[in-house]
């Protein structure tokens, strides 16, 4: 349990400090004034922790919970860049159900359990990080700022969070002055062996920690909202928008547009040949899949359904982990993604089999909303509300979550 450290602290207003606190696992989150001096006491018992969290505008710890960077960073970007991350294919049925399916699951706490320190660590790959959070791999985050994918960079670094597909054209430059996280390079696929190949030693060499590859998006969705908005793909570019004959449009209602259509198994066996580092799957949904990719070569799978974005009516993800974590057994590391918005929820993905957890709107509405700061604050929400969860199930760390801490919330109890 960390509580806020009692050095002096006059930069912070007291609803910053206990907002700090909350965050940090303080022991009285409802604090609205300087603690009394039982209070500072208590907050440095033994077995106590101590922890420092940056100090923020009043603006951004207005915001107090994942799905309000949402409503803040909408009002800072152009309709047309918030309906091409809002959106999700076709009725979006998958999207709403990536999120639903966390209601469908109750935590089994777990009382008189010595939770006075609390770990969010996860070990992948032979090293620990300090939680379980990685920033997934999204494109277009210049939509949400003009210079998104260096500060996402800079936000990663200073958060601890693993970066899934950051811009290529920063890595050198930021590897030098000492700011590039942990990074995983990210792909949608290649068709030719040399393609693949060649991206594997690329990425290798300029220092990835591992390989991530999407094997869920051959053709795009047919989503309304690009649709309607006749998005084209210059835009993002430009950034200028236009719908003459000089326009590529990219979503027209029932076009299909294709990107690697041909990619098959052998494609991991290709990347698996031509790279040391571990190679991560995403989009796997199924336990037969999920069998294949690590027999092709899979270090670990992700279990994706592209946000919601490709395949209207796909399971959601988090239905689809137990499946794929029986298949692939303990030691294979399983990641998910879609519709993560609180610690409980990342308590839930761990007792279903999860190792970490991706997100990926939600740090782009942080983004859109407060720049370098927003993504910051995003994920220390989520790692605090995690810290929380973990305190207060009983399970103390992510390592003792099991699925004996959750039941499906239609299940009736059967005694014997």
């Amino acid at each position: 349990m960390r509580a806020v450290s009692g050095e002096k602290d006059a930069g912070f207003s007291p609803r910053r400090r206990a907002l700090i606190g909350l965050a940090g696992g303080a022991a009285s989150m409802a604090q609205a004034a300087p603690p009394t001096a039982d209070a500072q006491r208590a907050a440095h018992r033994e077995g106590f922790e101590t922890v420092t969290i940056p100090v923020y505008s009043q603006d951004i710890m207005n915001v107090v919970n994942l799905h309000e960077f949402e409503d803040v960073g909408r009002r800072k970007i152009s309709e047309l860049a918030y309906n091409y991350i809002r959106a999700g294919a076709a009725d979006e049925l998958t999207l709403k159900a990536n999120r639903a399916a966390f209601a469908d699951y109750w935590v089994r706490r777990k009382v008189m359990v010595d939770v006075s320190r609390v770990d969010t660590g996860v070990e992948l790959f032979g090293k620990t990080y300090p939680h379980p959070v990685l920033l997934g791999p999204v494109g277009l985050r210049r939509l949400m700022h003009p210079d998104g994918d260096r500060l996402t960079i800079l936000a990663a670094h200073k958060s601890g969070a693993i970066l899934v597909g950051p811009r290529h054209t920063l890595i050198a430059d930021m590897t030098k002055a000492g700011t590039m996280p942990v990074w995983w390079a990210s792909s949608l696929g290649y068709h030719a062996r040399e393609d693949a190949e060649r991206w594997a030693k690329t990425n290798e060499d300029l220092g990835a920690a591992a390989l991530c590859v999407s094997l869920d998006y051959p053709y795009t969705g047919a989503r309304d909202r690009p649709s309607r908005d006749h998005w084209e793909t210059q835009w993002s570019d430009t950034p200028r928008y236009n719908t003459d004959d000089n326009g590529s449009v990219q979503f027209q209602s029932g076009m299909i547009f294709p990107y690697f259509p041909q990619m098959n198994w052998d494609w991991l066996k290709w990347v698996r040949a031509a790279s040391k580092l571990p190679l991560v799957i995403k989009g796997i949904t199924t336990g037969e899949d999920a069998k294949r990719a690590v027999a092709a070569g899979a270090d670990a799978i992700s279990v994706s359904n592209h946000g919601g974005r490709t395949l209207d009516g796909a399971i959601a993800t988090l239905h689809a982990l137990p499946e794929v974590v029986d298949a692939v057994g303990p030691k294979v590391p399983v990641l998910v993604d879609g519709g993560v918005r609180r610690g409980g929820d990342v308590v839930k993905a761990a007792a279903l089999g999860a190792r970490a957890v991706m997100i990926g709107r939600p740090y782009l509405w942080g983004l859109a909303a407060f720049g370098q700061e927003g993504v910051q604050r995003v994920i220390e929400v989520l790692e605090g509300e995690t810290r929380i969860a973990l305190a207060l199930s009983g399970a103390g760390t992510m390592r003792g979550v099991d699925r004996s801490f959750i039941r499906p919330a239609w299940k009736a109890y059967k005694p014997g």
